[in-house]
């Protein structure tokens, strides 16, 4: 794997924190980023593997009417729906 080299501009409390962190697991402060940006970019990839295969499974339709038959509730803050318990 070819690396890169990356300017980054983080405030300094940011820095201090994330290279304190990195410190704490014994890794430098570069290995530290990279593995973070790693982890939101597999995770925006699985995110979008995921809706897309959900999205290929109905219509827009279909999917109005789920919509319409839950009153059209909009999601919790915590992404849960107003009639959802659980």
């Amino acid at each position: 794997m070819k690396t890169v080299k990356v300017q980054l501009r983080l405030p300094e409390d940011l820095r201090d924190a994330a290279a304190h962190q990195a410190a704490q697991s014994g890794v430098s402060l570069n290995l530290f980023l990279a593995t973070a940006v790693a982890a939101r970019v597999g995770a925006q990839a699985e995110a979008q593997r995921h809706l897309t295969a959900r999205g290929s499974r109905t219509t827009p339709q279909r999917a109005r009417g789920i919509a319409a038959a839950d009153g059209g509730a909009r999601p919790s803050s915590q992404g849960r729906s107003p009639r959802c318990t659980g």
